[in-house]
Formats: structure tokens, C-alpha cells, sequence
């Protein structure tokens, strides 16, 4: 196999919870913009839970942040209103609870948004039961 460099310009993470926005900031800390998604709030903004998430990232300590403007990188994101975002990011990596039926209804939600060369990756400790029980059109990496 050759070995094969791929350039990550726009990535996306599936979930704003502890290690989905930890990830985000590890991303937006090199340079990558990055769609944070989460569920949308049921009242108000969509966004609010999403942003909630963000704004916590500076309050942690030690913070995941190089510095507190790197944020501005990170665009809030629900799957109700923003799951084409998804259609231009390199690198997708999903971090939301540990239920498998949770994750299997997310692939389904997702799957047409996956570019044909982006790299889907999942932060499931049970990773390997995990992929062997879902099925996608696309490609997978």
C-alpha cells in the first residue's frame, strides 16, 4: 500500500459533549476549522446546547485551548438544520454516548452528507463491535 498524506482543511465532530469538544479544540488548536454538532435544543436558539459547549471549553482547567480566540474557529452545528456542513469537511469524527442504537441512528442520519474521500472516524471504545454492526454505502477508511 502507498503511503498516502491527506490534507484535513475541514473536519467535523459528532457530539459536544466532554471528548467531542475537547476534540474540536485539539483541532481548531492547529489551525482546522471545525463543525461542532450536537442535538438541538427543544426551546430557543437550536444552537444553545452546541454553544453552551464551546463556552465551557475556556472555563476548564487546564484548558484544551492553545488560546481562548481559537473558538471562533469552531461553528456551532445541529442535525436538524446542519447536517450539509458535513458535505465539505476532510475528516468526521463521531463522539457522542456509548449506546450502539444512538450511534446506528446517527450513521443513518449522516450517511449521504460523507464526502467521497473524507475520513469517518469514531471515539467509541468499542470501536471494532461498533463498525461491525453498522452498514454504509460509502467508503469507509
Amino acid at each position: 500500500m502507498k503511503n498516502q498524506t491527506k490534507l484535513v482543511r475541514r473536519a467535523a465532530v459528532l457530539g459536544a459533549g466532554v471528548m467531542g469538544a475537547q476534540i474540536a479544540a485539539h483541532l481548531v488548536n492547529s489551525g482546522i476549522e471545525t463543525v461542532l454538532f450536537e442535538l438541538a435544543a427543544k426551546e430557543g436558539d437550536p444552537n444553545t446546547m452546541v454553544k453552551k459547549a464551546i463556552a465551557g471549553l475556556k472555563k476548564l482547567k487546564p484548558s484544551p485551548l492553545g488560546f481562548s480566540q481559537v473558538t471562533k474557529l469552531i461553528i456551532p452545528a445541529n442535525y436538524d438544520q446542519h447536517l450539509h456542513l458535513l458535505d465539505d469537511c476532510d475528516l468526521i469524527i463521531e463522539a457522542i454516548g456509548e449506546r450502539m442504537d444512538w450511534k446506528k441512528d446517527l450513521y443513518d442520519k449522516i450517511e449521504n452528507h460523507i464526502g467521497e474521500n473524507a475520513i469517518l472516524a469514531t471515539n467509541t471504545s468499542g470501536g471494532i463491535v461498533f463498525v461491525a454492526s453498522i452498514s454504509l454505502t460509502h467508503r469507509a477508511i
